[in-house]
């Protein structure tokens, strides 16, 4: 008779207030603070010093995501799924980088949506210590909610460049659409999504590896790309990487 391992353990247990106690009163606070990849690194060794599985997208897989937002200068970008804010400190602090302008109306923005509040509250203090909060919006609550508020804030001349999506798979596409139907995503749009490879997410995954639809009356295509990895705990999982043609 084999014995099971027992579930790996994602989140919720108390960790990520810990993480958060354990970077705030850190000795080297003072050097963490308004340094976004020392922040990130410590993150990294703190999971793995406890042997924490962490729902963060790691140093690894967030190389091509950064390179993307390297190469495309988005000015907008929206995360659906913001946990406890390390893809917000990561890639708003190469938006940063790669907008440098201050005309108003102009400037670079970042939304971090989160549904669970506990989380948001984790994730905002850590986007702040990291010297980020002037960039980043935590929005609080169901995604379809707060994308529906960002397209009243951005106004009808604005639009998302790059939508991060890594929250609950079997939200990825009804979450996408409504994106789509707010029009928030137009022509050259960018849009990559986390964990395709996990059950929940085969249905976005089908919809953009079918390119065409129709939605609300209108022909949308897509052209993506899938980038294989592995997980910690030994998963196999991918990311997918979509523009809008």
């Amino acid at each position: 008779m084999t014995t099971q391992s027992p579930p790996t353990i994602w989140h919720g247990d108390g960790r990520e207030q810990a993480l958060q106690t354990h970077l705030l009163q850190h000795p080297a606070a003072a050097h963490l603070r308004n340094n976004p990849t020392a922040i990130l690194t410590e993150i990294d060794n703190w999971a793995t010093a406890h042997n924490h599985c962490m729902m963060t997208i790691g140093p690894e897989r967030s190389q091509p995501i950064v390179d993307l937002i390297r190469s495309s200068s988005p000015r907008t970008i929206v995360e659906l799924g913001g946990y406890i804010g390390y893809s917000a400190i990561q890639f708003a602090d190469e938006l940063r980088r790669t907008n440098t302008t201050t005309t108003p109306g102009h400037a670079a923005r970042y939304y971090s949506l989160e549904s669970n509040a506990a989380y948001a509250a984790v994730a905002q203090s850590l986007i702040d210590f990291a010297g980020l909060g002037d960039l980043v919006r935590v929005l609080v609550g169901e995604a379809k909610e707060s994308l529906a508020r960002v397209a009243r804030e951005l106004g009808g001349n604005a639009a998302v460049d790059l939508l991060f999506v890594d929250h609950w798979g079997e939200l990825y596409l009804p979450d996408l659409l409504v994106a789509e139907n707010l029009g928030l995503l137009r022509e050259g749009a960018l849009v990559v999504a986390d964990n395709v490879g996990m059950e929940g997410a085969r249905a976005y995954a089908r919809w953009m590896e079918q390119a065409v639809h129709e939605v609300e009356g209108r022909v949308v295509r897509y052209e993506s790309r899938t980038l294989p990895y592995t997980l910690v705990n030994g998963q196999e999982d991918a990311v997918m990487i979509s523009r809008k043609v």
